[in-house]
Order: C-alpha cells, then sequence, then structure tokens
C-alpha cells in the first residue's frame, strides 16, 4: 500500500528499526534514534539485490522520492547501476575540481621544490610567472579544456613585450606541468610540447662579460672596492673559483676544509643536482680566512643584513659592478664566461674547465665519465695557476700542463 505524509508522520520509532514500504523497492526507515531515511531496494543488471540511500527525511519529501525512484528506474531498465552512477558522477565532479591547471600546477610546484636546491630562484620564479601570466586566463580551467591556441596566446603576450628568456621558463614550466598531469592520469595530451614551432625563435645569449685584455683593470677595480669587504670578496672569489653567484651567495662555512683548499657543495644546491668539489688557490683561502672573522659566527659566508640566516641580495654584487663602471659590460654571472675563456687560451683540458664550471660533459662522455680531476696536479693547479695569473704573482713557475 503506498505511503502516505500523514502516515510516516504517525509512525513512531521503535526499539528496532521500523521499515515502511511504498512500494516498487521504496522504503523508509525509522531507525530507533529518530532518524528517517528513503532507501531503495533493486535488482542490479548482474542480477544481485543492492540498496541505495535517497536522502533523509523530511529533507526529501514522499514527492521528491517517488520522483528519484523514477529517475532510478529508469536508469535500471537500461542497465546502469544507480550505485555506480552515483559513484561516477562524485568522481566526475570531483575530477572537474581536482583537474584545474591551477591545482595541478600547485601539486608539481609542491613535487619540485624538493629536487630543486633551497637556495635557488627557481621555485618562487616559477609560482610568480605562473600566478602572473597562466592563472588569471586559465587557471580555473580543466586542463585537458585549454586548446593550444590559448597557450599560443599566452606566451605571445610575452613574446609581444620582448621578454623571451621569460617565455622560454614558462612554456618548459607549463610542458613539464602537462606531463605531471599525464603521468598522475589527469591529462592525456600535451599542447605545449608541439608549440614551439609556432613561437618566434630565440636563443639566449651568453651574459655580459669583459674581455681579456680588461681583466686586470676589473682585478684593480674590485681590490679597491671600498662600500662593502664582503662584496669585495665574493666579486673576487667568483673570478677565483668560477661558480655560479648563487652557488657562491649560499654557501655554508660547514662546506669548506681550509685546510685541505676544497669547497664541497653539496648536490641539493647545484644547478645539475651533482655534488661539486671547488679546489681553492691559496689566494681564495687567504680571502676567505679574512672573511671568517667577519661572519664566522654565521652558517653564511655572506649572510643578509637584515636577517642573517638568509644570503644577501642577489643584487649585491651586480650592483656593485655597476658602481665600478660595468653597467650593460659585465655581471657577475659573466666571471664564469671569463674565467672559462683564460683557461683555455691557457692551453688547459676542456674536460677540466667544464668540470670546473660543474658542466656536464656532452654525449657518450658525460655519460660514462665521472672523474672529478682534483688530483694535486689537475684541476687544484690550474686554478692556482689561474689565480697566480689572476693576480699577477710569482708563485707559479713556467705554464700550465698542456
Amino acid at each position: 500500500m503506498a505511503l502516505t505524509t500523514r502516515k510516516i508522520n504517525a509512525t513512531k520509532p521503535g526499539a528496532k528499526i521500523v521499515t515502511l514500504s511504498d512500494g516498487m523497492g521504496l522504503e523508509l526507515r525509522i531507525s530507533p534514534n529518530g532518524s528517517r531515511g528513503w532507501r531503495l531496494r533493486y535488482t542490479r543488471p548482474n542480477g544481485k539485490r543492492n540498496m541505495i540511500s535517497l536522502g533523509n527525511y523530511p529533507d526529501v519529501s514522499l514527492a521528491e522520492a517517488r520522483e528519484k525512484r523514477t529517475d532510478l528506474k529508469r536508469l535500471i531498465a537500461k542497465g546502469i547501476d544507480p550505485v555506480e552512477h552515483k559513484q561516477n558522477e562524485k568522481r566526475a565532479l570531483k575530477y572537474a575540481t581536482e583537474n584545474t591547471f591551477r591545482v595541478l600546477a600547485m601539486e608539481w610546484h609542491a613535487a619540485m621544490v624538493p629536487r630543486w636546491k633551497e637556495s635557488s630562484k627557481r621555485a618562487s620564479d616559477s609560482r610568480r610567472v605562473l600566478e602572473m601570466y597562466v592563472f588569471p586566463k586559465v587557471g580555473d580551467r580543466s586542463i585537458e579544456g585549454i586548446l593550444p591556441l590559448e597557450w599560443l596566446e599566452i606566451l605571445r603576450t610575452l613574446e609581444d613585450a620582448g621578454k623571451f628568456e621569460q617565455r622560454r621558463r614558462l612554456h618548459a614550466f607549463c610542458r613539464d606541468i602537462y606531463r605531471f598531469a599525464i603521468i598522475t592520469g589527469r591529462a592525456t595530451y600535451n599542447p605545449l610540447t608541439d608549440l614551439q614551432m609556432a613561437l618566434k625563435p630565440y636563443k639566449r645569449g651568453s651574459f655580459h662579460h669583459i674581455p681579456q685584455s680588461e681583466l686586470p683593470q676589473l682585478v684593480r677595480d674590485i681590490e679597491a672596492y671600498d662600500k662593502s669587504p664582503m662584496v669585495r670578496i665574493g666579486l673576487k672569489l667568483l673570478l677565483l673559483t668560477a661558480v655560479r653567484p648563487g652557488e657562491l651567495r649560499n654557501a655554508e662555512w660547514a662546506e669548506f676544509d681550509l685546510d685541505a683548499a676544497v669547497w664541497k657543495i653539496p648536490a641539493e644546491r647545484m644547478k645539475m643536482g651533482r655534488a661539486h668539489q671547488v679546489p681553492l688557490p691559496t689566494q681564495a683561502i687567504d680571502e676567505l680566512r679574512y672573511l671568517h672573522k667577519l661572519t664566522g659566527p654565521f652558517k653564511l659566508l655572506f649572510p643578509g643584513r637584515n636577517n642573517p640566516r638568509k644570503p644577501i641580495s642577489d643584487a649585491a654584487f651586480g650592483m656593485a659592478l655597476k658602481r665600478m663602471g660595468y653597467e650593460g659590460r659585465h655581471v657577475p654571472h659573466g666571471c664564469r664566461h671569463v674565467v672559462a675563456t683564460g683557461l683555455k687560451e691557457l692551453g688547459y683540458p676542456r674536460e677540466w674547465i667544464e668540470l670546473q664550471l660543474s658542466h656536464k660533459l656532452p654525449g657518450i662522455e658525460g655519460v660514462y665519465t665521472h672523474a672529478e680531476h682534483m688530483a694535486p696536479e689537475q684541476r687544484p693547479a690550474m686554478m692556482q695557476f689561474w689565480a697566480d695569473y689572476l693576480l699577477g704573482s710569482e708563485r707559479h713557475q713556467g705554464g700550465p700542463v698542456p
């Protein structure tokens, strides 16, 4: 017999569950605690009996429960299991909300941060460019619903502004986010992969650096710099070691063994993710011992003025060079070019120079060659000769190793 609202309201909870049937599998179950829930019994396509909840009374009225029964009966008639259908709808909703480009980008970012060295600007830079150029336009869209043409428009915005390097980095970040989405099963196609052919070609130039003929004057200008002894020492160390400016700014005293004349940079702080040994010429050790008198109590060689737990600004070395008159002609990273060119002209082996720069050797050579050339007569001797040559010392005898 069909239910009525009066009968439902008149039925009181009992010691056990009370079941009121409305026919065709629809029933209202009244629990001892007074809760009243709609249930629909049905036969699954495989012939097994099952039950699905339709909500609680009176939130779902009798009329609404009957409408739901009718809708579910139509699904059953088509061979669709209502429970599986409901689960699929929940999954689709979750997929839609968790499959936006913004959500996947932040998942990718969180996964990549541990791989990037802590001091690297990559974590902050990648998030910043995504928030500036991508999230406002397509951040809340499903990752598979963003068209290649839309990505082309985003990248061309930077291209038209002449920001080719930023375009390159943003392209790489977004391409890797799609790769992450594909690996995690939330995308099937990467529209950034083939987009390069539709963009203007751009070849990144080298960092500004002075020619070898101006090197003596640069050394004199650095020696005469009196605004900050830390910055003066830092610029000198860049020329004596050929490390990247970020590797030097974030250097910690614990990484140095001055007695053994070596600086061991851990893999997490290196651009290529490999630990790197830097031989220290005597001139570098002298500068480091002096610097230790200034910053030895701190963890970092170059602690920041306002927060000694953080390194000095990445603009500190560059600003000093600008004050010396090298704006547009030489930047801190350019010291690596100067050192590499100088060592090459002095006749040192390419492998030694590449390893000093912490570059991976190309091709098969890079795969199978793991020598660090830290024997006393190899890279340490090379960098000592370079320091003597650079600073005009008479310590070295003869010429470089051929």
